[in-house]
């Protein structure tokens, strides 16, 4: 198995059991510590959701306390800081909801947003077509051409659904793009807000896709693009 179809099934489930990936780590040390980092990435991100927020923290000293941990880490491999940034990140998701009520899908996409300056992303890899199709194939989904303007690909957790976080870089500044699997539990609203951005959905075929950006940005251009893009296997 070469490097790049390696890759493709790792992105897609860390946690595979297939035996040409476990055969293909085998022979090739490579391959196995590439594994390794992500399975232990995958661990930390699912520990991260059952944190135990101490009592008498706010959230402002949390993510204060996270930041000056980005600092420490910074002279060490890109790959080690953006881990150490999303589980501060959930951290302080988790925070905000555990001192209010449960947020909503929509909420927890909006708050995504207000960190999505400081969020890396997880691989070294540059983030192209192979590398996210990498990650939509979980999913069984893939886009026919590349979105302009993506900076970051990393999965993340909405409302406890693994879904797949863009950050693109587009002329009315940073948005979101959040492909979400379709779950019966779950619903996502075609509209939400807050004091400074907002968000539209998209229903498609298996999933939901969630627009975030500005609160005065206009989002139609980037659902077309992707719903232009993503497609479904059979």
């Amino acid at each position: 198995m070469d490097d790049l179809e390696f890759r493709r099934r790792i992105y897609a489930d860390p946690e595979t059991t297939d035996s040409d990936v476990v055969e293909a780590a085998k022979a090739d040390d490579n391959k196995r510590h590439f594994w390794n980092e992500q399975k232990l990435l995958d661990k930390q991100l699912k520990q991260s959701l059952k944190v135990d927020v101490p009592d008498d923290l706010a959230n402002k000293l949390i993510w204060q306390q996270s930041a000056d941990e980005f600092t420490r880490y910074k002279r060490r491999s890109r790959w080690y800081l953006a881990m150490a940034a999303s589980v501060a990140f959930t951290v302080g998701i988790a925070l905000t909801m555990w001192h209010h009520k449960p947020l909503s899908i929509g909420g927890q996409a909006l708050a995504h947003m207000q960190y999505a300056d400081m969020e890396q992303a997880h691989s070294l890899l540059p983030v192209d077509l192979n590398m996210v199709n990498a990650k939509l194939a979980s999913f069984g989904a893939s886009f026919n051409e590349m979105l302009d303007g993506v900076e970051v690909a990393n999965y993340c957790h909405l409302s406890t659904v693994r879904s797949l976080h863009l950050i693109v870089d587009t002329p009315q500044g940073k948005m979101s793009v959040f492909v979400v699997p379709e779950r019966g539990d779950v619903t996502v609203p075609s509209e939400f807000a807050d004091k400074q951005y907002r968000g539209e959905s998209l229903k498609l075929q298996r999933a939901n896709v969630m627009i975030v950006g500005d609160k005065d940005a206009d989002l139609s251009e980037m659902k077309e693009a992707v719903a232009k893009r993503i497609q479904f296997s059979a």
